[in-house]
Order: C-alpha cells, then structure tokens, then sequence
C-alpha cells in the first residue's frame, strides 16, 4: 500500500479570462492526484489520502481515508457508473461524475464545486407492467401500474377457465437458467394460445460481489425491459440467465443482449433506478404466500393453480405433465 498525501494547494486551475468573457471549464481529471486536489479545493476535509493498492494496472485507482472517505479515479464513465451502482447497492451515498467516484459525508458541499449526480439506494417506483411480476396471456403483457415507492402492488385476480403459472427466477440462478431452457417455450406457448396466464417474477438471492451484484442488477435489467419494451422481456429474460452463469454482470453487455430482442434500455441498466423495487419485490415474494399458497422458500419456483411443481426443472415433458394435471381455478 502506498500513502500519499494531498497538498490543498494542488488544485486543478480554471484559467480566467478578461472580464465579460466566460471562465474556462476546469480540465478533465486524469490522474488520482488531480482527483484528491479538486476533492480538498472544493470543501473535502481528510487530506490524508492513501492510495490503494491495485492487483493489475487495469483496475480502478482508489485513494481512501478513514472508512468514511473514498474517491475513485475510473477508465472511463462507464466503469464510473458501473462502480457508483456497485457502491449503491451496498446502501453507500456517492457523489459520480465522468470518470470519478467520491464517497464522503461531505458530498452536498462538494457537489456544489465539482458538479454530478449523488447517487443513493432510496424509495423509488418500480417498473411499469410488474406488479410484482409481469404477466402474458393470449392478449400478450398484462399491463398492471408501477407499485408506488412506498406502497404494495395491486392485489391481481387470478385468470378464469385458463392455467394461472407462475415462476420466480434469479438471474444468477443456474438452475433458474436450466428451467427457462428447458420450458421456456413451452410457457410462451401456453400463454400464446390463451392456456394459460403466465407471470414471471425475478427476485435477488445471490448478490456477491464477485459476480458484480448479478441478482439484483439482472433483476432490474429484466425490471428495465419490462417498463420500456415488455414484448421482448421474455427472449431477453433467456438470454439474460444463460449469459449470467458464464460472467459476471456487465452493464454493458447487458445492455447489448437487450439491444438484440429490440429493448434500448442501457441508461436504465446502468444507473438501476429499479434496484430499490428489487429488493422490496424480494422481500414481498419471502414474506407473503405466493398465489396464496406459501412464501418463496428458493428458486427457481414455479407455481400452478396454487400448486407448486416438485419435479425436475431441466425436464419439461415432467412440467407439461404437471401443468396438464392441474385443473385451473374458476
């Protein structure tokens, strides 16, 4: 670990021009250094700044003090976003801009100075068409209203003369992959035909940081999806799950899958504004019975007329069976 510390006269100079003339904008950060100067210059007060220590010359530059400040120098304002979301979901406030980060319970202040968006997981709406899951039916998506930020969803009646089929995935769920590529179609179809209402439900069980919070980010991927595009929510739902059991998750990436099923959603995958509705939508579908059954006890899950399918995912002539087997609710 290496330690620095930043002089606070080493601050980014904005050149002045003659009066009546526009000041010229600052120059962009380039360098830690110049990054912890602008920090101190615009109200930042731990000049003790340590530089940490990087595996590979690829990763992020991070200078830390304490365990209440952090400022982060990016490749780009991709990796920037991406590090800022990382931060959000581990309920940390950041102040992100360009190709920076900063954490720091100063950041009002500095934001002032610097500019950027102060990013925080915090009470939000959640998409349009899930409430909590997105449903299709021969008709196609079953529009429902976003659940309010500090509400519940709208109670939903179940389906009349057809199969009600519900299934809860993780995006970072293997086995959840497996069902999807084993019955996938097999649920188009059945909702297609107009045998079946078919909801999907994505919740978040398998956050790690070594898969880049694929859950909980995926989950707002497929929220992204659902809101703007619905249509295509169902292929990309698929190709979502098969790309996350091979890497880790990848904004952008991710946001080329949607890309191929016809979904331009790559500022809503990027800066999660669903995240704060994954969680609550997680915590619904653990705490409250499903289709007034039972709370969610792993995944993948996949109820049928208020019967949940125990047999093996991977085999779908098994979930045909059952889905035959089941008579639906009048």
């Amino acid at each position: 670990m290496r330690r620095r510390a930043w002089p606070a006269g080493l601050a980014i100079a904005a050149i002045a021009l003659l009066a009546g003339c526009a000041a010229t904008p600052p120059a962009p950060i380039t360098t830690i250094g110049e990054l912890g100067a602008a920090y101190l210059e615009a109200g930042g007060e731990c000049s003790d700044l340590v530089e940490q220590y990087r595996a590979t010359e690829t990763d992020p530059v991070v200078a830390a003090c304490g365990t209440d400040t952090e400022l982060v120098l990016a490749a780009d304002a991709d990796e920037a976003q991406a590090i800022a979301t990382e931060r959000q979901l581990q309920e940390q406030t950041v102040l992100v801009a360009d190709r920076w980060v900063i954490r720091d319970p100063a950041l009002e202040t500095i934001q002032q100075a610097l500019g950027g968006q102060i990013v925080r997981l915090a009470p939000a709406d959640g998409p349009a068409n899930m409430a909590d899951a997105i449903a299709f039916d021969a008709d196609g998506v079953v529009e429902a209203e976003p659940v309010p930020a500090e509400g519940q969803p709208a109670a939903v009646e179940p389906p009349s003369g057809i199969h009600d089929i519900l299934v809860v995935v993780d995006p970072h769920c293997e086995y959840c992959a497996r069902a999807l590529t084993a019955s996938g179609e097999e649920l188009e179809r059945l909702a297609d035909d107009g045998e079946a209402r078919v909801a999907y439900l994505p919740v978040s069980l398998g956050d790690e940081i070594a898969n880049g919070y694929a859950s909980t980010l995926g989950a707002n991927a497929l929220a992204c999806v659902a809101d703007s595009a619905p249509d295509a929510y169902r292929p990309f739902q698929s190709a979502l799950l098969e790309h996350l059991q091979t890497t880790r998750f990848d904004a952008a990436e991710v946001t080329a899958l949607a890309a191929e099923q016809g979904a331009e959603v790559g500022d809503c995958i990027a800066s999660a504004p669903f995240a704060w509705w994954v969680r609550q939508a997680t915590v619904r579908a653990i705490e409250e019975p499903l289709q007034g059954v039972e709370p969610l006890r792993g995944v993948p899950t996949i109820l049928v007329d208020g019967v949940t399918f125990a047999g093996d995912v991977s085999d779908p002539a098994a979930l045909a069976a059952f889905v035959a087997a089941q008579a639906p609710r009048s």
